[in-house]
């Protein structure tokens, strides 16, 4: 009888130390995003395309008008939701993450050049 309830508490130790240790590394990854130094989380964040223009970026014509550019923006944006992606792996919630941000920059400067 002593043996099955030393058994049981050391399976609940484990237990919880087991569960405690996963929790806390997948909240390390989360607290990465609240030390890029940015006190205001709603600051500009301007993010380069590279080399490619952004009628390339949003799959549109060089001369589409903003209606085009509007509707493909939508449809790009839409590939990369966040609740498109939830359930997989961290690397591809990073690079969803990365293609929203090049995309919204591609709209960005779009609706710039358009000057609408």
């Amino acid at each position: 009888m002593m043996l099955e309830v030393l058994v049981a508490v050391s399976g609940v130790a484990v237990g919880y130390w087991l569960v405690s240790v996963f929790l806390s590394r997948s909240d390390a990854g989360d607290d990465d995003a609240g030390r890029n130094g940015s006190a205001d989380p709603d600051a500009s964040v301007t993010v380069d395309i590279g080399t490619r223009h952004w009628s390339e970026v949003l799959g549109v014509a060089i001369d589409a008008d903003r209606q085009q550019i509007t509707a493909a923006w939508r449809r790009r944006i839409a590939e990369y939701h966040p609740d498109r992606v939830a359930t997989m792996a961290a690397e591809i919630r990073a690079l969803a993450g990365q293609r929203t941000a090049e995309i919204n920059a591609a709209y960005e400067q779009a609706l710039r050049e358009r000057g609408d």
